[in-house]
């Protein structure tokens, strides 16, 4: 299965979204994270810290040719902003496609641009991720993912919270089920494994 991240806004969790649908697709088959940004976000991830690293192999687009052909599980990262004949070229050459989406007023700007162009390319293979869902009792991530339902667009069932265990994973260069010392690193974990799931299912 090829699953592939992106997202017209920046700052949504677009490689920590790639970098934990990889760790839970791994749990299931061999899989390969491919890193299509220029900052190289997935790669400098796999390269901090000094522990135990990332479950999964992580590469670039010009590795994939050679190696992608030796793991079931493909996952993309892709840059930010793609253009639009980016997009199509991602869209069509992947299972799924997953859009990340904080509920902010300007990141909701950029999903409704990405959103734009998939519709008027008749793609249908896509869901949208809520992510850095903030705690109770702000109503912000309900509040988006009844809109979205009630504009028919896909969504996981799952939503991502705000955690900075996610930046503490970074840091060391894990997945965020390794760091130490924080109480809601398991609940970053369940949070993508249920996306995971969700994927697998179907």
């Amino acid at each position: 299965m090829i699953i592939t991240v992106t997202s017209d806004k920046g700052g949504v969790g677009k490689t920590t979204t790639a970098v934990h649908l990889a760790a839970y697709m791994n749990t299931l088959a061999p899989t390969v994270l491919i890193d299509g940004d220029p900052i190289r976000s997935a790669l400098k991830w796999s390269r901090n810290g000094s522990g135990n690293g990332l479950p999964f192999k992580v590469i670039t687009h010009a590795q994939m040719v050679t190696q992608a052909r030796n793991f079931q599980h493909i996952v993309v990262d892709t840059e930010g902003e793609p253009s639009e004949d980016d997009l199509k070229d991602l869209a069509e050459n992947c299972d799924l496609l997953v859009i990340p989406a904080v509920p902010e007023a300007a990141a909701v700007d950029g999903l409704i641009e990405t959103l734009a162009k998939l519709q008027k390319m008749n793609f249908t293979r896509y869901r949208v991720l809520l992510t850095m869902v903030p705690p109770k009792p702000k109503t912000d991530g309900d509040r988006l993912r009844a809109k979205l339902i009630e504009e028919g667009i896909p969504v996981f069932q799952a939503d991502i919270p705000r955690l900075t265990a996610f930046d503490k994973a970074y840091a060391d260069g894990v997945a965020v089920y390794d760091v130490k010392d924080d109480r809601n690193a398991q609940r970053g974990w369940e949070a993508y494994a249920g996306a995971g799931k969700e994927i697998a299912n179907g």
